[in-house]
């Protein structure tokens, strides 16, 4: 497991790297902070979906496993966009002076995945079912990346080397998440 997320870390680095600095405008003094941000947040999804293979498997230990490393690495994430949150960043975000819907709809679904993620974390049967929460909170992170990402992802013509957003890359690894998470609820259901 040691050795998946040392991969994951590495590959997810040098994707943002090649993707933002090799074929974007990004220069490398933003890899501590802002290129590390997106690298983070693409591992802690890709970590979810280890979870969820794990869990339709019927491996707690490894569900246990990369869930915990999805929930730190997506704690790191929000620090790390709080952080740099302006409109030189994201500007996209912003308006004039304040959040335009685009950026309150992302911050709207982040907290609300963070926070379904953290009653997930906490063992709180608030929704009853862990399985339908893990799902939920996979619903709220598309929402969130969604927002964030779909003008990028339909200007396939604006993609920095023709390599894909990270956003959409992180998208598609949580539809996949959240598909396994409903098929092993849906089986566990048909066996009651």
């Amino acid at each position: 497991m040691k050795t998946k997320f040392i991969t994951v870390i590495l590959l997810t680095t040098i994707y943002t790297i090649i993707r933002y600095v090799v074929f974007g405008n990004v220069e490398l003094i933003q890899v501590p902070t802002y290129l590390l941000n997106k690298s983070i947040s693409m591992a802690s999804t890709i970590f979810l979906l280890f979870a969820s293979i794990s869990y339709e498997k019927g491996k707690m230990k490894k569900l246990k496993y990369w869930g915990s490393l999805s929930w730190y690495f997506a704690i790191l994430h929000v620090l790390l966009s709080l952080s740099i949150l302006s409109s030189a960043y994201y500007p996209k975000f912003f308006g004039l002076e304040k959040m335009n819907l685009i950026g309150e709809l992302t911050i709207m679904f982040g907290v609300m995945a963070m926070f379904s993620f953290w009653i997930l974390r906490n063992g709180k049967k608030v929704f009853g079912s862990r399985l339908l929460l893990r799902a939920i909170v996979g619903l709220l992170i598309t929402a969130h990346l969604f927002v964030m990402g779909f003008t990028g992802w339909i200007n396939i013509s604006k993609w920095h080397g023709g390599l894909p957003p990270i956003s959409l890359l992180s998208f598609i690894t949580i539809i996949l998440s959240v598909l396994f998470f409903l098929w092993s609820w849906i089986s566990k259901n048909k066996q009651d």
